[in-house]
């Protein structure tokens, strides 16, 4: 790619994605003694109204660096984060500790939680899966903010997309305790209006989650085997006789 450089301080360094009228680029600051990188979102033609009303409404997000116009277009900086996408840790099939899922599940509630205040426009963008990012070992999430124009978007959105990403983490298995599937049946059936209404949710939640694998990994083998078995059994039996209802 041929060297760009915005106002003559950003080095374009890679081209994240591109459609017409918006791009998000990553970019060095040659003059920072760190060469610091940053995420550029860069609007133009009929984006531009919208989002810099959009960006100028944005409050406490640490990773917001600012923005400006360039060449007639707008520019919106974050700092840029590393991390692993989340798809690439929690796939279907893939092996982790239920302590550490029950971790990164309180992560997602609130990182909601904490977007409250923003624009839906960004915190709605925020929990798409290639800007979430896992730093594993330190057991915590970071956005990477490729904010691209999406549809109108509200609180309640907000949610239904931190529900998609939680079941990621949280997940119906023959390995769940029973306080599990009462909680994904609860973001399944239920109407979260505001991430604060979903994190109360899930505040109710966790104690009776973490008990339930508390007692579960105390169990022995044979003995947990045939819990779980049953409570499936159990469960399914619940399902069926509901629909015939």
């Amino acid at each position: 790619m041929e060297t760009m450089l915005i106002k003559s301080r950003y080095k374009v360094t890679h081209v994240i994605y591109a459609e017409k009228d918006y791009a998000a680029l990553t970019a060095v600051d040659i003059e920072s003694r760190d060469k610091d990188e940053y995420l550029l979102n860069v609007y133009e033609g009929e984006p531009i109204k919208r989002y810099v009303g959009v960006f100028d409404r944005l409050r406490h997000c640490p990773e917001y660096s600012g923005m400006f116009m360039f060449e007639d277009a707008l520019v919106a900086m974050f700092r840029m984060q590393s991390g692993s996408p989340i798809d690439e840790v929690f796939f279907k099939g893939s092996k982790h500790d239920w302590g550490v899922r029950l971790e990164f599940a309180q992560e997602l509630f609130h990182l909601a939680l904490s977007m409250a205040d923003f624009p839906p426009e960004i915190s709605c963008a925020a929990f798409l899966s290639d800007n979430l990012r896992v730093f594993y070992h330190e057991r915590r999430l970071a956005v990477n903010y490729a904010v691209k124009p999406l549809a109108k978007m509200n609180a309640r959105e907000l949610c239904y997309l931190a529900i998609d990403q939680v079941k990621k983490v949280l997940l119906r298995r023959f390995a769940s305790p029973p306080a599990e599937h009462r909680l994904l049946d609860g973001l399944d059936e239920q109407v979260f209006l505001t991430p604060v209404s979903l994190y109360s949710y899930w505040v109710q939640s966790r104690e009776e989650l973490k008990a339930d694998y508390e007692k579960l990994a105390a169990k022995e083998g044979l003995s947990r085997f045939l819990f779980l078995f049953f409570q499936n059994l159990l469960r399914i039996g619940k399902r069926l006789l509901k629909k015939k209802r």
